[in-house]
């Protein structure tokens, strides 16, 4: 009898304190996509186990990234997923590193164009192309073009690059490369560098409290080559790890 009253209890007790916490889905199959009013991919399935190992819920929502940048800043959204970390961002967030790519970020030139660049000195001479609110280097980050053009969307930015009103637009892996490739040409210019991939608790959501149990089972499914799992179930790249 004893033994089911203790069970009894541990069981409601879980049930009081176990919470469901808001984190944004959006579009970057297949590590990342919404489908059938689900969050589906890598990134998803491992952060809603480790929730799920910590007792709680995940309520996903399908949200455009600028909206999503914008919540986390008051709080309304708890968890923010695969995504790249710039100082301003570090203001409003705690970020929790899963893994880095070495990325590399190209430049297209439209058709009208019939000189190369090489350098991002050589660049700054030239209308460059971008969409607003995503990081795409540190280096671009701080690039201060003769005219820097931001849109929201790829597609934007293809159409600006056939009736020449810019340049010359910048984009990667991460950003729909494949629009412009075999439709416009790449410039010699390549800026590779180190990027690693966050999940974030924003500091004002109520998530706040998880921050260190999460970023403990981060690093240990990382260890444990727990993470790499879910990418090879995928058939994806597995991310390098980072060692601290």
């Amino acid at each position: 009898m004893k033994i089911l009253i203790i069970c009894f209890v541990g069981f409601f007790s879980s049930n009081i304190f176990a919470e469901t916490f808001t984190a944004h889905c959006r579009n970057y199959p297949p590590e990342l996509f919404f489908e059938n009013g689900e969050c589906k991919g890598v990134v998803p399935e491992m952060m809603t186990d480790i929730f799920i190992e910590l007792g709680h819920q995940i309520n996903w929502e399908n949200v455009p990234w600028i909206r999503s940048i914008k919540e986390a800043e008051s709080g309304k959204v708890d968890l923010l997923v695969r995504h790249s970390m710039t100082e301003a961002r570090q203001v409003f967030l705690y970020p929790i590193a899963y893994g880095y790519y070495i990325r590399n970020l190209n430049f297209y030139k439209s058709p009208r164009l019939d000189v190369d660049i090489k350098s991002y000195k050589e660049l700054d001479n030239y209308r460059v192309g971008a969409i607003r609110g995503n990081f795409y280097s540190p280096t671009f980050s701080t690039f201060e073009s003769r005219e820097l053009t931001l849109v929201g969307k790829t597609q934007q930015l293809v159409g600006m690059l056939e009736r020449n009103r810019i340049d010359v637009a910048v984009t990667s892996a991460s950003h729909n490369v494949e629009l412009f490739e075999g439709k416009f040409e790449k410039i010699t210019l390549v800026d590779t560098f180190e990027n690693p991939m966050y999940i974030s608790i924003p500091k004002k959501s109520k998530a706040v409290k998880l921050y260190s149990d999460v970023a403990r089972l981060i690093k240990e499914y990382g260890d444990t080559g727990k993470i790499n799992q879910y990418f090879e179930r995928y058939g994806l790249e597995v991310p390098e790890q980072i060692i601290e």
